[in-house]
């Protein structure tokens, strides 16, 4: 009142504010919705992020079932097939990953190709127990789908031991470039001059104009992308061995277990896939 008072203005009616106001909350409301739906669409025009999707509802049930026959178990085996289709492509990606031209030194050049092998014999007999659920397997598919089940778990199983091999000596060699450009020495991030904290990579003693600085603001920045590829890496590479020595009960897992770790992966591969969420409308403002 004091207010309308001194600008000569009227005071907004209170039933007109709450109106307002609920219906600013209902377009935010909807903004965020909206830009939800984008996400999700986004995510989901993939082929990679459906078979992602798909596989954390399949080891969701199984966990949820704990592999007792029901339907929950049933469901769990449905989406499993359901996922095939997505991965049509997944042999030939990895046998052409397999010829491309290999690193200078052995052992590297030995796991990159045992990784991307692995891989091929992974979706290649796993295609061929699809097929052998469809029925074009003929007589004794029961035996050969069995087979060609543990043969496919056997090369997801080499394969991810490969890729953890080869994400240990990437970040054996992103300590090494860390080390290289300083990255916390003496357990602390260099500091300016007048003790303000600086990149991690940036001298102590240096000077630098503001297009230096920014030039190792952007190295950083592709050293941090680095270091969180290698870390997700490590993740799914680890557990996904695990999960096929599980599977094929080298490991001793409960079903429960073994649908709790395949969540964790799922989880970890959509979260490492997802967009960047869309920004709100230009001139849009929030009113108090």
């Amino acid at each position: 009142a004091r207010a309308a008072m001194t600008t000569g203005r009227k005071a907004p009616a209170p039933g007109a504010t709450r109106a307002t106001t609920r219906a600013t909350t209902r377009e935010d409301a909807l903004d965020r919705a909206l830009r939800a739906l984008a996400l999700a669409k986004s995510f989901l025009s993939s082929y990679d992020a459906r078979d992602k999707t798909l596989a954390f509802a399949q080891y969701a049930t199984l966990c949820a079932s704990n592999g007792a026959p029901g339907k929950l178990t049933s469901a769990s085996a449905s989406i499993g097939m359901s996922r095939k289709p997505f991965r049509i492509m997944k042999p030939l990606e990895s046998a052409a990953t397999a010829a491309r031209k290999r690193a200078s030194d052995a052992p590297t050049s030995a796991a990159e190709t045992i990784r991307a092998l692995g891989m091929t014999c992974y979706f290649a007999f796993d295609h061929l127990v699809w097929a052998c659920a469809s029925g074009a397997c003929g007589t004794g598919k029961e035996d050969a789908r069995g087979r060609f089940q543990r043969l496919s778990y056997w090369g997801w199983f080499f394969g991810s031991a490969s890729g953890l091999f080869l994400d240990t000596n990437e970040l054996n060699a992103l300590l090494d470039v860390m080390r290289e450009k300083g990255f916390g020495e003496d357990g602390d991030a260099p500091k300016t001059r007048d003790g303000e904290n600086t990149s991690p990579f940036v001298d102590a003693d240096e000077d630098l104009d503001a297009d230096e600085r920014e030039a190792r603001e952007r190295e950083v920045e592709a050293l941090r992308k680095r270091a969180r590829k290698v870390f997700v890496g490590l993740i799914t590479n680890s557990a996904q061995a695990i999960l096929a020595l599980a599977l094929l009960e080298k490991v001793k897992m409960s079903k429960r277990k073994i649908g709790a770790l395949g969540m964790f992966l799922s989880a970890v591969n959509i979260a490492s896939m997802l967009p960047a969420p869309a920004a709100e409308a230009p001139g849009k403002t929030k009113t108090a």
